[in-house]
């Protein structure tokens, strides 16, 4: 009873002293929240000088539905986001198990595996934009150097070939982290597991399809939910890159929602389209919380 005592009251004061700490951040976070639910369910434009609000309701999200600019918007987040999430969880993958060989445990590659991500974001942009420029880059100079193209080509001239090299651009980034997160998982494997698999006669892909995969699946299934998380954020790599363009092939959600509000100056409707981003973020961050969550272990008192 003491004991029981003592905890609740260690809670209590715990709760006392970060309540001063919540109160900032619910208001930091709070505000902007519920101010941008408001201005989605009004029609709001710059006229004049002065901002021009109407109640409407839900139609800037019935909008949503019928408005080709976002479905294309939808569908090049849709193959982004895939396609970022199965690469860099791959490659991630793959360089934390080569990480956690013996040979691989030098502080050095980690030092060199975490520079792509210390590099600001707008940094890291402007940096590929110079590598990717069409008439003095450095990736037209390397390739031709090497005999493998015969003139400079324009890397972000068409749709597709901008979003894939968008696409590239944020998984050079992404993968450090994601590296780290995986090999913490992977140094958790208790290593008489790998030797007794070893004297079973197991190959190294039976060890890593059995014991090892199923060892780290929680760590994968954050690694998915957070690069998911991200790659619905990304915004800096497409204003700084292409703009959007050509021809719109690069217009990811998140970018849509700040054309629509700072360029069109139609705030309620990009409002509204911020707010599918957030309530998307908010279902993958619920599912985060949950593999964060202790497992009970089976059969404890």
């Amino acid at each position: 009873m003491a004991t029981t005592t003592f905890e609740k009251r260690r809670q209590n004061v715990g709760v006392v002293l970060l309540a001063p700490a919540l109160i900032v951040i619910a208001g930091i976070l709070g505000y902007p929240i519920v101010r941008s639910a408001l201005l989605a369910l009004q029609d709001v434009k710059l006229r004049a000088g002065k901002l021009d609000q109407v109640w409407v309701g839900l139609a800037n999200f019935r909008q949503i539905f019928s408005d080709k600019g976002l479905q294309h918007a939808a569908l090049n987040t849709l193959y982004f986001s895939a396609m970022e999430v199965i690469l860099v969880v791959g490659i991630s993958l793959g360089v934390a198990l080569l990480l956690n060989q013996p040979q691989g445990r030098s502080g050095v590659l980690k030092i060199l595996l975490v520079v792509p991500w210390a590099i600001a974001p707008v940094a890291n942009a402007v940096l590929w934009k110079w590598i990717l420029n069409s008439n003095y880059g450095v990736l037209n100079g390397l390739l031709r150097s090497l005999g493998l193209i015969d003139n400079y080509q324009v890397w972000l001239g068409t749709p597709f070939s901008a979003l894939n090299f968008l696409l590239l651009v944020d998984v050079w980034k992404s993968i450090p982290f994601v590296t780290l997160l995986l090999l913490a998982g992977l140094q958790r494997v208790p290593s008489v597991l790998h030797k007794a698999a070893f004297m079973d006669g197991a190959s190294s892909f039976q060890t890593f399809r059995y014991i090892t995969l199923p060892a780290i699946k929680d760590a994968i299934g954050i690694a998915v939910i957070l690069q998911t998380i991200w790659s619905l954020r990304v915004f800096d790599i497409v204003f700084v890159l292409t703009r959007g363009g050509p021809a719109d092939g690069t217009v990811l959600l998140n970018f849509l929602a700040y054309r629509v509000t700072f360029n069109f100056l139609d705030i309620g409707y990009g409002a509204a389209i911020a707010n599918v981003i957030f309530i998307l973020t908010f279902v993958l961050a619920i599912g985060y919380l949950w593999l964060l969550k202790p497992k009970s272990t089976a059969g404890a008192k």
